[in-house]
């Protein structure tokens, strides 16, 4: 633990440090500093808190103790011991007030469960207005330079599957993507965009108005702290976070190599739904979702296709779903709260309830006749949203 002299720390995150910025480290800092560190990975950092539990206790770790942990190397001991030299939480506190900004790093609470499974997970997402909530999530990304046709699919597509309480998800990009945002806005729904640059830089600065209605009906993401310009380079990674944080993926209009068939390929790598709508022979802009759906992508014409395959209930349907009075036995109101959005094996229900199957099996169907939860996969459940 820090003792009283080493709690006041002036130090700076590769940033103008720290002058006048002596603040006591709370737990979020270290955290904060802990998944800002150059050059540690997602899967070093997982290492070092499994050795420490605690981001205080790496802050504090002698250069020994951090050289025995599995898979650190002498240079990823001199970028943690140089970085607490350089780490300024008032600063950064600062520059995240002045934009309204968050960030939630991958060991926080408030992290996405979807980036967590990533490949490559970012160590930290910056946010402003919030982020993804409990609710069915689908991405809808396309060609920038889309024809008239993409963009009106595009918008009344997002416009119905956020009046059905769907959140849309993109990058804010031009044409399918910024079309899908303001269709889902003009559904009356959520929608988030995921940048590759910092969260306060609205890229491209034509979207602004479209920019600051998604912070107040959404939030602006990224895994960039602010400051943090537009890179070509930036975009294709973002993909992973877009595909992440969605149930499925929606494609509009993609040439044969288009940054959205980046983000489809990963979400058909993380078990996601890819849904594409079909376009014209012989046209560019269809090439790649034509391709998609030769091999075995979903073809949809319709919202409702989408809505159908999640196993989301229309509002109407829900409303209805709400009002019956269903009174529950306690067996089948134990396995239902030992359910969630994540899928859970029947095997799993039968030991954490110390049931037998083949009761839990009863107590599922009578679940699912009541449309109370859904069947993922084979003998997984989850929870209707």
């Amino acid at each position: 633990m820090m003792g009283e002299d080493n709690k006041c720390r002036t130090m700076g995150e590769e940033s103008p440090a720290g002058k006048g910025f002596c603040n006591e480290m709370t737990k979020e800092d270290y955290e904060f500093w802990l998944c800002g560190i150059p050059g540690i990975g997602a899967k070093k950092l997982l290492r070092l808190r499994q050795e420490f539990p605690a981001a205080e206790e790496i802050f504090t770790a002698s250069a020994d103790s951090l050289k025995k942990v599995s898979g650190i190397t002498q240079r990823d001991v001199h970028n943690i011991v140089e970085s607490r030299k350089k780490y300024n939480s008032g600063y950064w506190k600062k520059k995240l007030g002045e934009y309204g900004m968050q960030c939630a790093g991958m060991f926080s609470y408030a992290y996405p469960e979807g980036c967590r499974h990533l490949y490559q997970p970012p160590k930290r997402l910056f946010y402003i207005g919030r982020l993804p909530e409990e609710q069915y999530r689908v991405a809808v990304v396309g060609a920038r330079d889309c024809s008239l046709y993409g963009r009106e699919t595009a918008r009344a597509f997002s416009a119905h599957l956020a009046s059905c309480g769907v959140a849309v998800i993109s990058g804010m990009a031009r044409g399918i993507d910024g079309w899908a945002h303001q269709g889902a806005l003009e559904g009356g729904g959520t929608t988030y965009a995921v940048l590759g640059n910092g969260a306060e830089i609205c890229y491209p600065k034509e979207h602004e108005r479209l920019y600051h209605s998604i912070v107040r009906r959404g939030g602006i993401i990224s895994e960039y702290p602010p400051g943090t310009e537009a890179r070509p380079s930036f975009f294709p990674m973002r993909n992973r976070i877009i595909s992440a944080l969605s149930d499925g993926v929606l494609v509009v209009e993609a040439r044969a190599k288009s940054g959205s068939l980046i983000t489809a390929d990963l979400a058909l790598e993380q078990g996601k739904e890819v849904f594409v709508i079909p376009g014209r022979a012989g046209d560019a802009l269809s090439e790649g979702c034509n391709n998609l759906i030769k091999q075995g992508a979903c073809l949809v014409t319709e919202p409702e296709e989408i809505l159908n395959c999640l196993g989301i209930l229309h509002p109407k349907e829900m409303k209805n779903f709400r009002n019956l009075n269903i009174r529950l036995e306690t067996k089948e109101k134990m396995v239902y709260d030992s359910l969630g959005f994540e899928p859970k094996h029947i095997s799993v229900l039968a030991e954490e309830q110390k049931m037998e199957q083949a009761e839990i099996m009863r107590c599922l169907l009578l679940l699912l006749k009541y449309g109370m939860i859904l069947e993922i996969g084979n003998h997984y459940y989850v929870k209707r949203k």
